[in-house]
C-alpha cells in the first residue's frame, strides 16, 4: 500500500543537518533539534498537497555546510515550518514519551506498547493514499528530546508472516526511501538508525510558497546566448530586472543570455561573456555592468576599447568552482573583466565585493 512521494522531487536534495536551540531551560542547558526535520517533513506534504515539487538545492552548492545558509529562503521557510511542527498536542509526545520506559511498567504502557497501538492509524492511512508524518522517539531524557525525528511514512508492505515494513522519506537520507520495520530492540531504518518507537504526528498545513529552485538538470552544460536563470547560492533569489535596474528578489521572470564576441562552443572555466537581460531593448538589449562599483544596466553594445578578447568593455569572467565546463548545476563566481570586481549579494542587495566570500556564489535557477 502507498502513499508514495518521489524522493527525487518530493524529497530535498540535501541532508538534515542544521542545527537549532529550541528553547534553554532556567539552568542554563539548551535543548537543541536535530536539525529541521520537522521544517523538511511539513514542507514536503505543503508541497504535495499543492502539487508541486520542492525546490532543488543540492548540498555541494552550500559546500562546506551542506545546508543552506541562515537568510537563504529555503533554510528561512524550513525554520519557520519546524517551529509549526512543535504546534500541535501530538508535539508533546516528543517530550513524554522520552521518560517512558520502552517496556510495560504495571499498568503503565511502555513506548513499544505505544507504537504498536497507533500502528493501525497509521497503516489504515497509508492504505487510503494519506502520507503520515511521524514522530520518532529515540531519547531517554528530556534534555536529550532534540534527538528526536520526524519522518513521512508513505508506504508498507507485509510480509507472510505478518511482517510490516513501513517505507519512509527521511530528511536524513535525501533522494532515496528508507524502510522501517520492528527490531528487538525497537524499530530498525534502513539507513541505519533505531528506534524507541514512533507515533504519528498531526501536520499543521500551510500553503507551500512558490521558492526559486536551482536548476534541476545539473549535468546540462551552459551555452553562448542561450537563456539562462541566474540564483545566488546564499540567498536562493534569483536575479531579475525591476524597475529598469538588476536587483536580487524571490520571483521574478528574468532570463539572461551570457554572450561571447566569437562563440566556439559550451562556456567554461576562464570564459569571458557579457549577461544580456532578455525582454529589455529589442534592438540592444541590456546587459549588466559595473557603475561606480555598483551592479546596473547598459544599453545595447559597450564601447570598443574594451581589454583584448572580451568583446565588452564590461565583460564578467565565469570562475566554475572546481573548474572545468559551466554546467547548470555548477558554483560559479563572476568576475568582472575591467575591475577584477566579483558580484555579489546580502539579502535582498546586490552588489559586488573584492573578497571571493559565500556571497559571491552563483547558479543556474530552474526555469
Amino acid at each position: 500500500m502507498t502513499a508514495r512521494i518521489d524522493p527525487e522531487r518530493g524529497g530535498y536534495a540535501f541532508a538534515n543537518r542544521f542545527v537549532d536551540v529550541l528553547v534553554r531551560l532556567p539552568n542554563g542547558a539548551a535543548v537543541r533539534t536535530a536539525g529541521r526535520c520537522g521544517g523538511m517533513t511539513f514542507s514536503v506534504l505543503d508541497h504535495r498537497a499543492a502539487g508541486r515539487d520542492v525546490p532543488s538545492w543540492p548540498a555541494a552548492l552550500f559546500a562546506p555546510g551542506h545546508v543552506p545558509p541562515e537568510g537563504h529562503l529555503v533554510a528561512d521557510h524550513l525554520r519557520a515550518r519546524q517551529l509549526d511542527s512543535f504546534r500541535s498536542v501530538s508535539a508533546l509526545r516528543f517530550l513524554t514519551w522520552c521518560v517512558l520506559p520502552d517496556d510495560d511498567r504495571g499498568p503503565l504502557a511502555g513506548v513499544r506498547t505505544r507504537t504498536r497501538r497507533a500502528l493501525p492509524g497509521v497503516l489504515r492511512a497509508l492504505a487510503e493514499g494519506r502520507p503520515v508524518p511521524l514522530g520518532m522517539v529515540v531519547a531517554r531524557n528530556v534534555l536529550r528530546a532534540g534527538d528526536n525525528h520526524q519522518v513521512v511514512a508513505t508506504g508498507f508492505a507485509r510480509s507472510a508472516s505478518g511482517a510490516v515494513t513501513l517505507t519512509l522519506l527521511d530528511p536524513n537520507t535525501p533522494h532515496r526511501e528508507v524502510t522501517l520495520v520492528e527490531a528487538p530492540d525497537g524499530w530498525r531504518a534502513s539507513n541505519g538508525r533505531l528506534w524507541r518507537g514512533f507515533f504519528p504526528h498531526t501536520h499543521v498545513p500551510r500553503a507551500a510558497p512558490a521558492l526559486p529552485s536551482a536548476s534541476r538538470r545539473p549535468s546540462a552544460r551552459v551555452r553562448p546566448g542561450a537563456p539562462l536563470r541566474l540564483a545566488h547560492v546564499a540567498t536562493g533569489r534569483l536575479l531579475v530586472v525591476e524597475d529598469g535596474r538588476p536587483a536580487l528578489r524571490a520571483s521574478g521572470a528574468t532570463t539572461w543570455r551570457p554572450t561571447v564576441e566569437v562563440p566556439d562552443g559550451p562556456l567554461r572555466d576562464g570564459s569571458v561573456v557579457r549577461l544580456v537581460a532578455d525582454g529589455t531593448r529589442p534592438a540592444a538589449p541590456d546587459a549588466l555592468v559595473l557603475d561606480a562599483g555598483s551592479p546596473t544596466l547598459a544599453p545595447g553594445p559597450s564601447a570598443p576599447d574594451t581589454e583584448p578578447g572580451t568583446g565588452a568593455a564590461d565583460g564578467w569572467r565565469v570562475v566554475v568552482d572546481g573548474g572545468g565546463a559551466w554546467r547548470e548545476g555548477s558554483r560559479v563566481r563572476l568576475v568582472h573583466t575591467p575591475t577584477g570586481a566579483l558580484l555579489a549579494g546580502a539579502g535582498t542587495a546586490l552588489g559586488a565585493t573584492f573578497t571571493p566570500d559565500a556571497s559571491t556564489w552563483w547558479t543556474a535557477a530552474a526555469p
